[in-house]
Order: structure tokens, then sequence, then C-alpha cells
């Protein structure tokens, strides 16, 4: 059975995610992840690899600290990066492709030219983030906070939108055709040039947009 967002047991899986990274018996290795991770020094995926046995899993940075980290370019296809607190960080030209970001914090983050191709990115929170000229067609950002984000050129092909909060996004130019927006905020959103679906729109903003 699936818990529904916000619960407490989904608060619980969240702060036990996050916990991990705290302990002291874990520093070290974080410190050498992220250097890992920022600057090249070493294999990241065998690193994580050897710390989640018996597993192997060599994608679960799940709640990991990398706010302010700069990535850019890093690999990070199919990781998986729920909850992790990635405020501020830098992931220009990141392949992300089908990575899971369920409840990262993302504000202010740069993804400038980054692929998020089907990844799930829903309930994640892109205030502020710079999405200029990223590719996430397929994505999910289902309740997705993107508010004051700017996308512009990005491409979000039939992403699903539902219910998320686009509310001031900048999405000139972007390519949103057959993305799903039922319920989504769209107040005080940029659609300058951008070509969107012409339905689940709401009735006032059903276009045409130029």
């Amino acid at each position: 059975m699936t818990t529904p967002p916000g619960t407490a047991d989904e608060d619980s899986h969240a702060a036990g995610l996050r916990e991990r990274w705290t302990r002291p018996e874990n520093a070290a290795f974080l410190t050498a992840l992220r250097s890992a991770l920022t600057d090249g020094a070493g294999d990241w995926r065998a690193m994580v690899r050897t710390w989640t046995g018996p597993w192997g899993t060599e994608n679960d940075l799940g709640g990991i600290p990398l706010a302010g980290a700069n990535l850019s370019g890093v690999d990070l296809t199919g990781v998986y990066l729920g909850h992790a607190d990635l405020r501020g960080a830098v992931l220009a030209r990141c392949d992300l492709t089908g990575a899971s970001l369920t409840g990262a914090d993302l504000r202010e983050a740069t993804l400038t030219g980054a692929t998020l191709t089907e990844a799930n990115a829903g309930l994640c929170d892109l205030g502020g983030a710079d999405l200029t000229g990223a590719r996430a067609d397929g994505a999910l950002l289902s309740r997705a906070r993107l508010a004051g984000a700017v996308a512009r050129g990005a491409s979000l092909r039939g992403a699903r939108l539902v219910g998320a909060d686009l509310t001031g996004t900048d999405l000139s130019d972007a390519d949103l055709t057959d993305a799903v927006l039922v319920a989504a905020r769209l107040d005080g959103a940029v659609l300058t040039g951008a070509r969107v679906p012409r339905r689940g729109l709401p009735a006032d903003r059903a276009g045409p947009f130029r």
C-alpha cells in the first residue's frame, strides 16, 4: 500500500533518508562522496555500491545534503535523489534521465541544459530554479512547485504537471506539446512563444499564446 505524501509515514521516511547522512560514522564517507561528485575524485557509483551493501545499489543518494554543490555535467542517470537537499546546487548539463527527485529541495538550483527525460520529480520544490534549455520530456512533475522558476526554451513534451504550481514561471518559447496541466496553477506564468496543449488548461489561459 502506497502512503500518501505528507503523512506521518512519508515524513518519517524522508527524515530517515536525511538522518543517515548526519551520523558521525558516515561523515568521512560523505566528504569523499561529495568530492567524487563535484571534483571527479573517484567513481562515486562504486563508492555508493560498497556503502549500501549488502544490497549493492549504486544509485541511492536519497536525502543527501548537496546544497550549493557544483555538479555540472555529472552523469546522474537513474539516480535516486528523493528528499535530497539541492538548494542552490548547480546541475547544469547534468543527465538526470530516469532519475527520481521525489520531494527533493531544488530551490534556486541551476539546471540549465540539463536532461530530465522521464525523471520522477513529483512533489519536488523547484521554486526560483533555472531550467533554461532543459529537456524534461515525459517527466513526472505532478504537484511540483516551480513558482518563479525560469524554463525558457525548455522541452516539456508529454510532461505530467498535474496540480503543479507554475505561478510566475517563465515558460517563454518552451515546448509543452502533449503536456498534462490539469489543475496546474498558472497565475502570472509567462507563455510567450510557448507551444501549449489546448486541453487541460484553465479557461482563461487556453490561448492563443504568442
